[in-house]
């Protein structure tokens, strides 16, 4: 592993790449994403990350990690200058508490300090739940509006197949002590099966399995996909897949093509998401999926609509947050439930009154600037 450290010099605010235009936004809530690391230790082979180009693909070659100094310097000053924010998210393309970058440089934590300070929530995506500092649990169960929430990605029960799909991450059981120790301070959780790999982890028992293990340990929320792949990722998982005697299989379900990446057959899919729905309702928990899609013509079609049974996808329902001067804290806009796709689909009335948020499109930071107080509102 080598280190790279860079200034943060483009504007770090930014939402989800898909808008809703595109037909490829699944994601119901705003979230800012937040990336101090390009690169991570936890090296999952079928991570889509490695298709991406810059300090990413120096990652994929070389397992250059880049750090970004400084950046929740530069978060507090963009944060500084908006009257409209949503929940911070870490991160979406690494982990967020990755061994040993995050211990050394504490970015991520850093960053989370700096939303909570302002009162805005704040949640995150971790396969390295034994790597989580107590004080994080602490800060996020003390959030002022009680819309902080934690998600764990969890595989398989089997430490030796975790292992070789997440080699960096914490074990099963040690994921599983996490969302323990989440419930403990008194946080929602979810748990995701992000993703279910044909051959691997995808028999109605397993799923089972991880499923009521994840009850027993108090999560509230289940998010599943079924494994895409890139060039790259497919490059890194065929051996595997090889060794496990599943290219055959591999063959016969990686028919359709979406965008860059190669997809399971529909069939497969719903039946796979139909099964784990049945298990979540059994278990008295919640379920969605995490942008799947297929192609009707040239469009794309969220399978949400036929699968989820949450109002968010993530489960967790966390307002846009709005403040009426520069000089104070954040505070949620009352009546909004922060799900922006059914504002832009037409479901909902937007609450806030802003079309920016309401179109479901790809937040930066300019458009924030863009976002001026409703005096209205409280």
């Amino acid at each position: 592993m080598e280190i790279r450290i860079v200034e943060t010099k483009k504007n770090v605010i930014h939402g989800w790449y898909f808008p809703f235009s595109s037909g490829r936004r699944e994601c119901n809530s705003e979230r800012i994403l937040i990336n101090p690391y390009n690169g991570c230790t936890v090296n999952c082979p079928m991570c889509y990350t490695r298709a991406y180009g810059g300090y990413f693909e120096e990652w994929n070659k070389k397992g250059v990690i880049t750090i970004f100094k400084n950046i929740h310097i530069k978060l507090r000053e963009e944060l500084s200058k908006l009257y409209y924010a949503s929940c911070g998210y870490f991160c979406p393309v690494t982990d967020p508490f990755q061994y040993p970058i995050e211990n050394y440089y504490h970015l991520s934590e850093l960053c989370m300090d700096v939303f909570l300070e302002l009162d805005l929530p704040i949640e995150f995506i971790t396969k390295n739940g034994s790597n989580i500092p107590d004080r994080v649990f602490k800060k996020l169960s003390e959030h002022k509006y009680n819309h902080c929430f934690c998600q764990y990605t969890i595989l398989t029960l089997d430490k030796e197949i975790s292992r070789i799909l997440s080699p960096g991450g914490s074990t099963p059981d040690e994921q599983f002590k996490a969302v323990r120790r989440s419930k403990d301070y008194g946080l929602y959780v979810v748990v995701r099966i992000d993703p279910i790999i044909p051959g691997i982890n995808d028999s109605k028992i397993i799923l089972s399995e991880l499923v009521n293990t994840a009850k027993d340990n108090g999560a509230d929320h289940i998010i599943a996909s079924i494994c895409d792949l890139n060039k790259q990722s497919m490059e890194k998982m065929l051996p595997i897949i090889e060794n496990f005697g599943l290219k055959k299989l591999w063959e016969s379900l990686y028919i359709e093509r979406i965008g860059m990446s190669y997809h399971t057959c529909l069939n497969y899919r719903r039946e796979i998401f139909k099964t784990l729905r049945e298990i979540c309702k059994n278990n008295g928990l919640s379920f969605a999926l995490c942008m799947e899609f297929y192609k009707i013509g040239r469009k794309y079609k969220g399978m949400n609509e036929e699968f989820m049974t949450s109002k968010v996808c993530e489960g967790k329902i966390v307002p846009v947050y709005f403040r009426k001067s520069l000089k104070e804290n954040f505070k949620p806009i009352i009546g909004c439930d922060g799900d922006c796709l059914s504002c832009a689909k037409g479901i909902s009335y937007p609450i806030c009154g802003k079309s920016l948020l309401a179109e479901a499109g790809s937040m930066t930071f300019q458009k924030y600037l863009k976002l001026k107080p409703n005096l209205h509102l409280e």
